[in-house]
Parts: C-alpha cells; sequence; structure tokens
C-alpha cells in the first residue's frame, strides 16, 4: 500500500507539472498572437499611410507635368510665330533686295548696250522690229580699216599669224551705221571668197558683239551662210 500510495501521489504532482505548463504555453501563445496581431496591426497601417502617401505624390507629380507639358506646347508656339514672322520678313528683305539688284542690272545692262552699241544697237533694233531707222547723224566717225584692208586676202591674214592683242569683246570701236557695216562685211567676205570671225572683226574694226550680230542678221537675212566656223556669201546673192 505504501508504494501505491507513493507512485499516485507522484502521478499526482506529474499531472500538475504537465498541466500547469499546458497552462503556461496557453499564456506564451496567447501572448505571442497579442503581439503578432498587434505588430500586423502597425504595419498594415504604415503601408495604407505610404501607399496613401504615394498616391498623393503621384498625383501631385503629374499635374506638374501636365503643367510644365503645356507650358512647353506655348513655349513652342511662341518660337515657332516667332520663326514664321522672321521668315516672312526675310522673306520681304530679299524679294525686296533682289528687286533692287534687278533693277541695278537692267539699268547697268542699258548702259552697257548704250556704250558699247551706240547708235548702231538702235538701228539694228528698229529694224529687226519693223519699225523706221532714224536718220543717220550728218557727221560719222571714219572706220579704222581703210579701203586697202578690205582687199587683203585670208590666205595673206593667216601667213602673218595675226592675233588680236586686246580684248575685241570690251574695246571700244567707233559708232557706224548699219547699212554701211554690213555692206562692207559683205563686200569683204565676197572679196576674201570666205572668211572667219576673227578675220571679219580685225580687218572691219569692230567688237566682237557687234560683229556676231551683224553675222547673225546677214544670215538671217539670207546673204551669208556658215559652213566650218567660216563665213561664205551664198550662191543665189550672188549670182
Amino acid at each position: 500500500m505504501a508504494l501505491k500510495n507513493l507512485w499516485e501521489q507522484e502521478r499526482q504532482e506529474r499531472l500538475q507539472i504537465t498541466a500547469e505548463r499546458r497552462q503556461q504555453v496557453n499564456q506564451w501563445k496567447q501572448l505571442t498572437q497579442q503581439e503578432l496581431q498587434l505588430q500586423a496591426d502597425l504595419l498594415h497601417q504604415e503601408l495604407s499611410s505610404y501607399v496613401t502617401s504615394l498616391h498623393n505624390n503621384r498625383k501631385l507629380q503629374q499635374q506638374q507635368f501636365q503643367q510644365e507639358i503645356v507650358e512647353r506646347q506655348l513655349e513652342i508656339l511662341q518660337i515657332k510665330t516667332d520663326v514664321c514672322q522672321r521668315q516672312q520678313e526675310y522673306r520681304q528683305q530679299r524679294a525686296a533686295k533682289a528687286q533692287a539688284l534687278f533693277q541695278d542690272l537692267q539699268n547697268f545692262r542699258a548702259i552697257l548696250h548704250k556704250s558699247v552699241w551706240g547708235d548702231v544697237y538702235d538701228g539694228l533694233c528698229l529694224r529687226s522690229h519693223g519699225q523706221a531707222v532714224s536718220p543717220t547723224p550728218a557727221k560719222k566717225e571714219k572706220l579704222v580699216a581703210t579701203v586697202p584692208k578690205l582687199a587683203i586676202s585670208r590666205s595673206a591674214i593667216k601667213a602673218t599669224g595675226f592675233r588680236p592683242t586686246v580684248n575685241t569683246m570690251t574695246r571700244k570701236v567707233p559708232v557706224l551705221n548699219a547699212d554701211t557695216v554690213k555692206s562692207k562685211v559683205q563686200q569683204y567676205i565676197q572679196q576674201a571668197q570666205g572668211a572667219t570671225l576673227i578675220e571679219i572683226e580685225e580687218v572691219i574694226g569692230l567688237s566682237r558683239v557687234q560683229t556676231i550680230d551683224i553675222l547673225r542678221s546677214l544670215i538671217k537675212q539670207g546673204i551669208l551662210e556658215q559652213r566650218d566656223r567660216q563665213y561664205f556669201i551664198r550662191q543665189q546673192t550672188i549670182s
């Protein structure tokens, strides 16, 4: 009986210790769950505040970006307007300068033609348009080339190797009557049985521009013909 009572007593003690430990574990579990729940609530609150703050900041930044975009668009529109105005001003300035330059060139061309051609150019222009030629002035300057020079043959000129020593396009020549010059050119070509532009220019004493214009006029009239850079009298004209 003594052993049984001792075992029963020890058993009761063990059950009591187990119950106490179970109670302690349950208390610890409750405390731990409460702490975890409290921490979870705090964390959830912090996350909610952070998300709300981010959302507000995003809205604020979006509004700022939209405002900056509107300002940039206004600046771009202003720049485009300024560029268009400047382009219009530059176009007007260029047009005015071009008009002034064109007028200056027209005046210079008229002065140049007057200084080069003189009355011969006016007479040829009037004749080409079917108008009456102005009367020949009473006083005429003598030709640079004399009558004996008209009899010089083309072979003699080539043998001497003559070349012009001045620029025949810009040298000054005496003002001659158009019909007289044409007659002398035709007479020289007929005597030389053909002549080049340089030969006619040197013998008659004309400038390059005057010589070309007179030869072109004679070709249009059917008096001359051009072959291999030489000018000849048409056979029909001779006959």
